[in-house]
């Protein structure tokens, strides 16, 4: 049979180019977190995948670990990578090269990148997309602003900033998202819009472009806590507050997104928003790869719930409640795969079992019970897939001294017993 191409295009300088590469040659297996409508590629099928993104940083980074970690992606597909920063120009393929889907990243607002569909291959987009007839798979917008407001409310923040980007169309649905959220919940709401490409210490440029920024951060009329779209914006915003005498978190709490290596260069360091960037690259994946195949999508757009937060001190300060909170829920990822109980935490914190839980769900949005459950299951599903592993000896990893209660908790989780799990997504 012919062999059937994916191709997947991005922008990065040659040096990501080779990591990238590096990347494409190591053999993945199906990640923990995969849910079990994911169907196993046929043994037969081969796809040629083309990667084209309109730059290369942590997020599309993380986005092709997703895609590298579905279970037998390298025995069935071959990758090419391409650079595009113009996507209304076509890329240039090498000579007699012919993908059969592509994978790409770019705003289809800005951009018509009309010969994309001119090809005639299946496309999935990972970006927030405007257009309905575009397969795409990116972050549930609105889930983020209701995670992001939680946290600014749980922590007592009078009001609530948005710190979006001008002209771009996914910044402004993400601020109507936080505008809605707020007015339900009766939360004063502003909101502010700057270019990218302002640096720190460009506090002129700054003040030129959004002068009223200045005004919100020394005139706040409570405290503010700003979401940005960003964490390298979030970041700039931390720093000017630091240049103005503004107090971070006391008066004014700083949220970033994409949990980048920028939100633990800042100081304070940034909390942010974690962006399920696996997630969405395994989805996106297995969309194109059933486009290819022929098989009717249930919608042709994704979006994947954001549901994380991780939290520093740029909206929890030095509180001592939350400080425990932040101790606790370390304890709980080095600890869960332990055998660690909620009991056993508790005693090992100076707070009383209802006001840690309470300020746990608070800041977290999620119970300890219910973090430590997600941990050993997730690195059970891991161990299952990836390993030879006994169920016995899955068991013993993830904290059970005995497999019959193993299997009772995660079929409980899973909807599977181990054997029918394995069975299912190793095929």
């Amino acid at each position: 049979m012919p062999l059937e191409r994916i191709a997947v295009i991005g922008d990065y300088d040659d040096a990501d180019g080779l990591v990238l590469l590096t990347l494409f040659d190591q053999q993945f297996s199906f990640p923990a977190n995969h849910y079990s409508r994911y169907h196993t590629m046929e043994s037969t099928k081969r796809y040629h995948i083309a990667v084209i993104f309109p730059h290369w940083y942590s997020f599309l980074n993380e986005v092709m670990e997703g895609v590298l970690a579905i279970h037998s992606i390298r025995i069935h597909c071959r990758f090419r990578n391409f650079i595009s920063t113009d996507f209304n120009e076509p890329v240039d393929f090498p000579h007699g090269y012919q993908p059969d889907g592509i994978l790409v990243s770019y705003d289809d607002h800005s951009f018509e990148a009309a010969w994309l569909h001119e090809l005639g291959v299946p496309v999935v987009n990972i970006f927030p997309t405007t257009k309905s007839n575009l397969a795409a798979v990116s972050a549930d917008l609105k889930s983020l602003a209701r995670v992001a407001i939680d946290h600014f409310a749980a922590l007592g923040f009078d009001n609530i900033g948005f710190l979006g980007t001008c002209n771009l169309p996914h910044s402004s649905i993400s601020r109507q998202l936080f505008q809605d959220e707020c007015n339900r919940r009766n939360l004063p709401f502003w909101a502010i819009n700057i270019p990218d490409g302002i640096n720190t210490g460009s506090w002129a440029r700054l003040e030129n472009e959004a002068p009223e920024l200045k005004e919100r951060l020394l005139k706040p009329n409570g405290r503010t806590g700003i979401y940005a779209s960003h964490d390298m914006r979030a970041r700039l915003l931390v720093d000017y507050c630091t240049d103005l005498g503004v107090k971070v978190p006391e008066e004014i709490g700083v949220l970033g997104r994409f949990d980048s290596i920028n939100a633990r260069l800042s100081t304070p360091e940034l909390s942010s928003v974690v962006v399920p960037a696996k997630e969405i690259g395994t989805r996106a994946m297995q969309m194109l790869i059933d486009l290819i195949d022929g098989t009717e999508l249930d919608k042709l757009h994704e979006e994947v719930p954001v549901r994380e937060i991780r939290v520093r001190a740029s909206t929890v300060g030095e509180s001592d409640p939350d400080i425990i909170v932040l101790q606790a829920r370390t304890l709980i990822r080095e600890n869960a795969c332990n055998g660690l109980t909620v009991d056993e935490l508790i005693q090992s914190l100076p707070l009383a079992r209802s006001t840690f839980e309470k300020r746990y769900r608070a800041i977290t949005g999620s119970s300890p019970a219910q973090d430590i459950r997600e941990i050993r299951v997730s690195a059970a599903r891991t161990l299952l897939l990836t390993t030879r592993k006994t169920v016995d000896e899955v068991a013993r990893e993830v904290g059970f001294t005995d497999s019959r209660p193993f299997v009772v908790f995660f079929k409980r989780e899973v909807g599977e017993t181990p054997g029918e799990f394995r069975k299912k997504h190793r095929k």
